[in-house]
């Protein structure tokens, strides 16, 4: 069974096989985890923009990322700490709004990383709080969202064992305990 779990840490440093990264649909990693998670797998983060939207291109066909769609990249200077792969993924942008269609749009984004991190065989994925950052979502809602997601996914996992949500501030790991 998968097991889900909020944790406090630096996802670039987290040690699950593969982390996600909350991106924007072109991969351009310029702020928030997207721009951590370039600058640790690669030192500098143009070259790792260069080799996702390469990526992107081989895998998906097109410059841009649909909700639901992932691209894998490889996991670079991030392998030192036992990560493998990097799953892109494209959450909703809320602004501060949150409605039905933005939580459909998250539970896409969540399974479509889930499904690859499946396919790809790895135990263990570590998430950042897709769209809670700078995409101005409710991270209440964020979490609630995760849950349900990982709750669905169960039915079909199976190589996939644990799931994290990794929060970065205090502040933000005990509002997620709370919800859950």
């Amino acid at each position: 069974m998968v097991e889900f779990e909020i944790v406090k840490g630096d996802i670039t440093r987290f040690p699950a096989e593969a982390i996600v990264n909350a991106a924007n649909r072109y991969l351009e990693h310029g702020g928030g985890v997207a721009y951590a998670i370039a600058k640790a797998a690669a030192g500098d983060p143009r070259e790792y923009i260069r080799i996702s939207k390469e990526a992107m291109r081989e895998q998906i066909g097109r410059g841009y990322i649909e909700h639901g769609e992932v691209v894998v990249t490889p996991a670079m200077r991030l392998e030192k700490h036992g990560i493998r792969y990097v799953i892109h993924t494209v959450g909703p942008y809320c602004g501060g709004i949150w409605d039905g269609d933005k939580k459909e749009k998250l539970r896409k984004a969540i399974l479509g990383a889930l499904r690859k991190a499946e396919e790809l065989g790895v135990k263990t994925i570590a998430f950042p709080a897709v769209s809670a950052g700078i995409y101005g979502c409710p991270l209440e809602e964020v979490v609630k969202t995760f849950k349900e997601a990982v709750e669905e996914f169960r039915k079909e996992a199976r190589g996939v064992e644990r799931v994290y949500l990794v929060l970065y501030s205090e502040g933000d790991y005990e509002r997620a305990l709370r919800v859950v």
